[in-house]
Formats: C-alpha cells, sequence, structure tokens
C-alpha cells in the first residue's frame, strides 16, 4: 500500500540557510509537488479529493513578459480542461485588456488559468474537512479492511454510519475511509456538511 504524506524536502547545505519547501503527494501527482506556502498546501489537499480533478502536475516554464507571469507552477487536468493554478491571499486585479492578453498567452500553451484566494480556499466545511481528511493520510488500513469496505460500496453511495454497518471494518472507519479517499480509492462528499456519520462514501 502506498504511504502518502506531507514529507521535507532534502537538499545539500548552503552557506546562508534559505527556506526549503515541503513536497506534497499523492496518486493524483505525476510528481512530487513543492510547496513554499501553506496555502498552497491547502489547496492541493483540496484539490486531490476533488474528483473532477483528474492529475495533479508540476511544470516549469519560463517567465512571460506581456503580460508579467511564470508559467512555471501547479497544473491542474480537471474534467473541464488544464489550468495553471495560481494561489493568492487576494486575487489581483487586471483590467479586461490585461485578462484578455493573458488568456491568449496561456492559450498557447493549452492552459486556461485558476485562480484560488484564501476566502475561496478557507470556505467551510469544505477547509475542515480536506484538513481532517489529510490528518489520516498514511494510516494503515489492512487488506481485509479495504476489501470489506469495498465490497459494502458496490452497493451504491450511502453514509460513513451506513458503511460501518455493513463493513463491520475491524477499525475506526472514519479514519479508514479518509486514509483511503487520500489514496483515491473512494470518495467522500466533503463540501456539503462537516465530516462524520452522515457524510456520503462513494466508490472511485
Amino acid at each position: 500500500m502506498h504511504m502518502i504524506a506531507m514529507s521535507t524536502a532534502q537538499f545539500p547545505k548552503a552557506r546562508y540557510p534559505v527556506a526549503r519547501p515541503l513536497l506534497f503527494t499523492s496518486c493524483k501527482c505525476r510528481v512530487a509537488i513543492p510547496v513554499y506556502d501553506a496555502l498552497l498546501r491547502y489547496a492541493l489537499e483540496q484539490a486531490s479529493l476533488d474528483p473532477s480533478v483528474r492529475e495533479i502536475r508540476y511544470r516549469t516554464g519560463t517567465q512571460i513578459e506581456c503580460p508579467p507571469m511564470s508559467l512555471a507552477g501547479v497544473v491542474l487536468r480537471r474534467e473541464d480542461g488544464t489550468f495553471l493554478l495560481r494561489v493568492h491571499q487576494a486575487r489581483p486585479e487586471r483590467s479586461d485588456e490585461e485578462d484578455a492578453r493573458l488568456h491568449f498567452v496561456l492559450q498557447q500553451h493549452g492552459l486556461r488559468l485558476l485562480e484560488w484566494d484564501t476566502k475561496h480556499i478557507h470556505r467551510q466545511p469544505l477547509f475542515s474537512n480536506a484538513r481532517t481528511v489529510w490528518s489520516h493520510a498514511g494510516r494503515h488500513v489492512s487488506l481485509i479492511d479495504r476489501l470489506r469496505l469495498a465490497v459494502s460500496l458496490e452497493q451504491g453511495p450511502q453514509t460513513i454510519h451506513e458503511l460501518e454497518e455493513r463493513a463491520r471494518p475491524g477499525c475506526d472507519v472514519v479514519a479508514a475511509v479518509c486514509a483511503l479517499a487520500c489514496q483515491n480509492l473512494l470518495r467522500l462528499d466533503i463540501e456539503g456538511t462537516h465530516l462524520g456519520p452522515q457524510t456520503i462514501v462513494l466508490g472511485p
């Protein structure tokens, strides 16, 4: 079973200390994503649990001058397209002309722009739910419990309480479904209500 967790990147010691990124990994990531900012980490946690996000990549790219912007960063491949993710404390203000130039340049690289700010990322209950789910990343779920949960989910979506009643796993069912969600082995509806017995669990 894959162990999925945030880990500290290891770099050669420098003469002057610099900020070292964390590396975010999930089953949807093609490579480990360097993360210097907590807000980006929260965004990646949410994106990894979003069923519409198929893949998370990290691309390198040059700095374009008009408009001034780097094409390097996190790329989300979703059902509705491929997006360069930008995370801001507050969304930058641009004129219609600046927006048009920016979208034109990105389009030439097969990208669209997706901008999330603090208010969007911290919206409840998604923010708290995603943080709770990822707190269980890497937790061991035995093969027999995974099989029991998978067989029960073949009957269709159900609440965590219903899943526990049917599967009778020998572990903390909330912790188990959270760990399996981080591995993209099942899905949780965490946008509408706070995580708990009535949270809906769906198959992968």
